[in-house]
């Protein structure tokens, strides 16, 4: 009877733990670009991420050289379907958080003072918004920047939109998205 209690406990910890760790789960798949067919059969930099325009990863000047690739995007969107879809529930927040920067154009005569803004959304299955955040990048070194959004509609399978708005270059990585806690 003791052993049978003591299983019972230790399959209630085993449940509340695995509970624990499923809110606490990354939402996003690939979201640094380091995917390649040895980390996972027939995967590479862009394996989950989706744009209309071919999406640039490139390996110079990285975060760190244990994570050298990173998208490039200018005046596109791209899109993450994590792992199989994002699970999005109305009213729930997610905090965001990526590292970016500027990238200064070739020709002085086309380089921009400023920042970059970025919109941020969880989109459904149309791509129409759930939920939305902007973030401004600044500088050209690499900066990590957070977001806080709530969903205001609900989708099985949304999506993440990084949004891209004006000409100016961006570097792009660690992408990164849980539910608030």
């Amino acid at each position: 009877m003791i052993k049978c209690k003591h299983l019972c406990m230790m399959l209630l910890l085993a449940l509340c733990t695995l509970t624990a760790q499923a809110q606490e789960a990354e939402l996003i798949r690939n979201g640094d670009f380091e995917l390649t067919p040895r980390v996972e059969k027939g995967a590479n930099a862009t394996t989950a991420w989706d744009s209309r325009k071919p999406l640039v990863v490139v390996h110079v000047d990285p975060v760190s050289t244990d994570n050298p690739c990173y998208a490039v995007i200018c005046c596109d969107t791209i899109y993450n379907q994590g792992f199989d879809g994002i699970p999005v529930v109305e009213g729930t927040k997610y905090d965001f958080s990526v590292c970016l920067r500027n990238l200064p154009a070739l020709k002085e005569e086309d380089r921009v003072e400023g920042c970059k803004l970025l919109i941020i959304q969880l989109v459904d299955e149309q791509r129409q918004p759930l939920a939305e955040a902007t973030i401004r990048a600044k500088g050209n070194q690499w900066q990590q920047y957070h977001a806080v959004f709530t969903a205001h509609g609900s989708c099985a399978k949304a999506q993440l939109a990084i949004v891209g708005v004006g000409c100016q270059k961006i570097a792009i990585d660690k992408v990164s998205m849980k539910k608030h806690q």
